[in-house]
């Protein structure tokens, strides 16, 4: 009988001691969440570090080496407007970047809530063990008011587990920002934080002088290598930038210098993100025009828009929209929505039915 026992224990010893296998192991870490978000945050990091090594750096070179050499033929007002205008396109990426990591599309966790629909403050409204301290015009004590669940556009205030809070229509909480974000379009990798409804206007503009800088900008600096670089070098590998940099380091190419080496760097990086910048500037024009959000679509939330083309664009950029593209009209163009009652935009009920019954 102890012998049978004795035989169950190393039997099952040697179960538990089994090694697992590289495909379980990477399905282990594949369904780790924890594992997942730190992934992306160092992914998120280490695309912010490129961004900002690229954009003083390609001022640079276009001021010193593109413009200069590769339109020396031109007189020098026209290098002058060249060099304007790169300086401008930069600016305006730069400024676009910085609103839209900065600005705050969240919604906080605040002990008073003017926001939730039926309520001012705290001190209007309290709750049913405070005692109030004066009364209403009529003489009797204020109600709490509780607010209403679903309007006439079908959209509900929720309450977040995660963050203790009734969250406005077309808010969702993000996971990796730990907030809940008001008009939640999607997480963005690129910049670091969510876009939503007091950012997405910015991160528009930058998708676009993103596409438009680095697809322009990549190919004149490979015009610059076939040109100045090209017939000197030893071999395409000299292309490849860990091969060059090392050979930068160690002599072995006479030609090659640390501009070089940046510029080759460069190319692959702007025709990256400006390959990049072009998929999001398109999708979320045509996101906008619809009137809708990334993520409403990608989870299939039958949200039906009534307003016109003009109309979901002005709820983005604000009036004069086209305006945002040449500088940001923030200050002046504020929007017109408040993130929290949508106009002209409500749940399709049919398709809710629909879903309910399939």
């Amino acid at each position: 009988m102890r012998s049978n026992m004795a035989d169950e224990v190393v039997l099952d010893m040697g179960a538990r001691e089994k090694p697992q296998s590289l495909m379980e192991k990477f399905r282990e870490r594949y369904n780790d969440q924890e594992v997942d978000k730190r992934i992306k945050l160092s992914s998120q990091r280490w695309v912010r570090g490129l961004m900002i090594f690229q954009a003083p750096t390609q001022l640079f070179m276009f001021h010193y080496y593109i413009i200069p050499y590769l339109f020396e033929d031109y007189d020098e007002w026209t290098q002058y407007y060249l060099k304007v205008f790169v300086t401008y396109t930069a600016i305006q990426c730069v400024i676009n970047y910085l609103c839209t990591i900065l600005y705050d599309t969240s919604i906080t966790n605040t002990k008073d809530r003017p926001d939730l629909p039926g309520l001012t403050d705290r001190w209007e409204n309290p709750p049913d063990h405070f005692v109030p301290l004066y009364n209403n015009q009529n003489g009797g004590a204020i109600q709490m008011q509780i607010p209403e669940e679903e309007d006439e556009s079908g959209f509900e205030w929720k309450y977040c587990e995660i963050c203790k809070i009734y969250k406005p229509p077309r808010t969702h909480h993000c996971n990796l920002c730990k907030v809940c974000i008001l008009k939640r379009d999607h997480h963005c990798y690129m910049v670091g934080n969510c876009i939503g409804f007091k950012n997405q206007r910015y991160f528009v503009v930058l998708a676009f002088y993103v596409a438009l800088i680095g697809l322009i900008s990549g190919y004149f600096q490979y015009r610059y290598l076939q040109v100045f670089y090209y017939p000197d070098s030893y071999s395409w590998t000299d292309f490849i930038p860990p091969v060059a940099f090392y050979r930068w380091l160690f002599g072995t190419v006479d030609t090659l210098s640390l501009h070089v080496c940046i510029m080759i760097l460069h190319v692959y990086l702007e025709f990256l993100f400006g390959f990049i910048g072009f998929i999001y500037f398109n999708s979320q024009l045509a996101i906008i025009s619809k009137g809708k959000t990334l993520y409403e679509m990608t989870k299939f939330i039958p949200v039906r828009n009534l307003n016109s083309i003009n109309r979901n664009f002005r709820s983005v950029f604000g009036d004069f929209w086209a305006l945002n593209f040449f500088f940001p009209m923030q200050l002046i163009f504020r929007q017109r929505d408040d993130g929290k009652n949508w106009e002209g935009i409500k749940l399709d009920h049919n398709a809710n039915l629909q879903a309910k019954t399939n």
